[in-house]
């Protein structure tokens, strides 16, 4: 019985119509390249089995080796092209694995043709012998010396092993089962074949190649693996067809304007509803430029659009006006999608319009929305009625809103201050407010929020000094229900509430060092934890902390974390106290004096100098929260429209001396005296400073030096004295009558200087 002979013979039929087959499809169907190196690896393993069959068919050792090197050719080739058939088909073969591969079968196969005898196989083919396979069938093989070279065949065949095994293992990570299956089949069977034939070449085994049976296990596999896919894609293909279909219809009736335009900027394609809008058919449309079709006034916005959205970044949502047939102009929002080809480079756009000409011009539809508008804000403010924590926040911020205004004071120094504001309020720093108690670091916190992005948001203040160091935790990160004796429901902290605004800490430097470590985190995370709580919160709040204490001495003493002094102080504002801005003292008094005189309905017409020039010479160690207690006072004693002191102030007399009532216990400086001196001679001139009569005749000065002393001390002329008249008074003192002073008429409240705001408080 042959059936060796027989079994070649069907190996070589069945891969040959699998190899002319695939041949076919490749040329009709596509996918080219998998495809041809599938046909040529069956055609090869074909042409295999009929070598091998005339191969074992010898009956002269010079037959068998002229048949024996074409077999090698045949079975290099065969590998060769089944390996470049699996790189093209999954992808996961490695390149190097796969140029070493080819060169060792390229190098196998020239052997056998170059070195003299049979090659890579044997030194020299000695004899031929019959051999009576297990069957009964007989079978010609060669007795001779394997030659050393025989090492590279043996090379090529294990290396066609480590490359199924590597590509099989990485398909396995990428989890391609179908193509674990096909390429670990394939594996298996070729190790079996390897498993034999190894043995047979060193005359261990007398038996016939299996390569060919090996590979036609191979080649029946990957054909039906390819024939499979033919059927898959014609699946796909019909479900292409089908969705084609469907998004025609889509497009044939949806009530939307659908465009589509080609990267040279060109419209392609338009749907029947755009036709309909903009009168145009589509063979009129196509083929011209978007830009025929955008108002004159829009063109270099549509342009860039357009630009942008070939780029990859299309716009989404804006609103432009579409020149109809007719000359009409709509109003169309548009939405842009990216086509993009199979490698990814942008082939086009697809606009998407929605016509809402007539939502734009309808004065019906405008009111609708507004009263809708309306209704939102109001159910929203119903329901920030009902938050409780947020009430009394809001409450508070309005009641302080109401007493304290914008920023009054016209001084270089409070100038300074604020550009500082102005220029730190737009960006999102942490401000760290420093100054005197009572200078009204909390209004320059509130000015920066004013200013701010946040302006909407809430702004949340919190005095670290005035909270028990037990709560203070809970009252800025909030607690859980239960987290403590008490704590019987969620409490939202500050952090919370300020959310989307600014949170003001006043008196920074007097928090716990065990808390100070959690507001670093905060700062440097943006998250809190609440008191009991084991999840943590995002907040969006802007930090301003003030201080009137030197935080790098509390760093130094070790009462302060020098990492947080640091996180803070980002953008340091300080405030200088009243006594150094002592010009916008008038400002100041006149402003307090309408405001209380508003709020308890009492009548203020005038300001009489000499309460001024009484109230410049105090050093106010309370600063402008001092100042305005002393001018309420005045107030609610005014009886006539002229405001006058309820009781003495502090007054420092040209020798320094200070009075009792309300001293600070601080002895003068030497500027503290010229400049009390000098503001009382200018006043007593009226303001005047040069010329008969001025201050600089009586201070025996040029006039030159002393307008730069008083631009040293602080002192402005125009603020304290300026809108003064010749009226001239005699001065009471026991009875004797002193020296003339020049008496100006009072500054009376509504002066325009003043400002219609409330003044700075800490």
């Amino acid at each position: 019985m042959n059936l060796y002979a027989t079994g070649l013979i069907v190996v070589a039929a069945a891969c040959a119509l699998a190899g002319l087959q695939h041949l076919l499809i490749a040329l009709r169907v596509g996918q080219g390249r998998v495809r041809l190196l599938f046909a040529f690896a069956a055609l090869a393993v074909a042409v295999d089995s009929l070598v091998q069959r005339r191969l074992y068919a010898s009956a002269t050792p010079d037959e068998f080796e002229a048949f024996l090197g074409w077999t090698a050719l045949s079975i290099c080739a065969s590998v060769a092209f089944i390996a470049w058939f699996i790189a093209a088909r999954t992808g996961a073969v490695r390149r190097w694995l796969l140029i070493v591969e080819t060169v060792l079968l390229a190098a196998t196969a020239a052997l056998d043709f170059v070195v003299p005898g049979a090659g890579s196989h044997f030194l020299h083919v000695e004899a031929v012998r019959d051999v009576v396979l297990p069957w009964g069938e007989e079978v010609s093989m060669a007795v001779g010396t394997p030659p050393v070279l025989r090492l590279v065949g043996d090379a090529a065949n294990l290396g066609f092993l480590v490359l199924l095994l590597d590509t099989t293992l990485r398909l396995v990570r990428r989890k391609q089962r179908r193509e674990v299956w096909l390429i670990g089949g394939s594996l298996l069977a070729y190790a079996l074949s390897v498993l034999v034939v190894i043995p047979m070449d060193l005359g261990l085994l007398a038996l016939p190649s299996v390569h060919p049976f090996a590979f036609l296990l191979i080649v029946a596999a990957m054909s039906w693996d390819l024939s499979d896919s033919v059927a898959r894609e014609a699946r796909l293909s019909r479900e292409v067809k089908a969705n084609e279909r469907r998004w025609q219809q889509l497009l044939d009736n949806v009530q939307l304007l659908v465009v589509g335009i080609d990267c040279e900027g060109r419209i392609t394609s338009m749907n029947p509803y755009a036709e309909q809008v903009s009168g145009y058919s589509v063979d009129e449309i196509s083929g011209r430029h978007h830009l025929d079709f955008a108002a004159e006034e829009e063109r270099d916005q549509v342009r860039n659009s357009v630009d942008r959205g070939l780029r990859g970044e299309p716009e989404q949502g804006n609103e432009r006006l579409l020149r109809t047939r007719e000359g009409e102009q709509r109003i169309v929002q548009w939405r842009g999608v990216v086509l993009r080809r199979a490698d990814g480079e942008v082939d086009g756009l697809l606009y998407v319009g929605a016509d809402v000409t007539e939502h734009r011009v309808s004065e019906k539809e405008l009111r609708r929305t507004a009263a809708e508008l309306e209704r939102t804000i109001a159910e929203l403010e119903r329901f920030r009625e009902r938050l409780e924590e947020e009430n009394l926040l809001l409450r508070s911020v309005a009641s302080q809103e109401r007493e304290h205004g914008d920023i009054v004071g016209s001084s270089d120094t409070m100038k300074y201050v604020l550009d500082k504001v102005r220029h730190v309020a737009p960006t999102g720093a942490t401000v760290l407010v420093i100054g005197e108690t009572g200078v009204g670091k909390e209004l320059v916190a509130r000015e920066v929020h004013r200013e701010s992005r946040r302006a909407v948001g809430p702004f949340v203040a919190v005095n670290c000094a005035a909270l028990p160091p037990g709560l203070i935790e809970s009252e800025l990160f909030g607690h859980e229900r239960g987290a403590f004796t008490g704590a019987e429901r969620l409490r939202r902290g500050r952090f919370e509430l300020a959310s989307g605004g600014t949170l003001f800490l006043d008196e920074v430097g007097d928090l716990p060092l065990e808390v100070q470590p959690k507001l670093l985190r905060v700062l440097e995370e943006g998250r809190i934890q609440r008191v009991g709580g084991d999840r943590t919160v995002e907040i969006d709040v802007r930090l301003i902390a003030a201080t009137n204490r030197d935080l790098r001495q509390d760093v130094d003493a070790g009462r302060f974390r020098e990492d947080l002094f640091y996180r803070l102080e980002v953008y340091p504002i300080t405030i200088p106290p009243l006594r150094e801005r002592m010009v916008d003292l008038p400002e100041l008094v006149g402003h307090f004096a309408r405001l209380v005189a508003v709020r308890e309905g009492v009548r203020v017409d005038e300001i009489p100098p000499e309460v001024l020039r009484h109230l410049a010479r105090h050093s106010w160690p309370g600063n402008v929260r001092e100042l305005r207690n002393v001018v309420e006072r005045a107030v609610l004693r005014c009886t006539d429209g002229v405001l006058r002191l309820a009781e003495p102030v502090v007054a420092r007399a040209s020798g320094g001396t200070e009075g009792t009532v309300g001293s600070s216990g601080r002895r003068p400086t030497l500027d503290d005296l010229q400049r009390s001196y000098i503001l009382e001679v200018v006043l007593d001139c009226n303001g005047r400073v040069a010329g008969p009569g001025g201050a600089a005749e009586i201070l025996d000065l040029h006039p030159n030096t002393l307008r730069s002393r008083m631009q040293k001390l602080g002192i402005t002329t125009v603020d304290i004295g300026s809108e003064s008249t010749s009226d001239r008074g005699a001065a009471r003192n026991s009875g004797t009558k002193s020296r003339a002073r020049r008496a100006g008429r009072a500054r009376p409240v509504g002066d325009a200087s003043l400002r219609d705001s409330a003044g700075p408080q800490d």
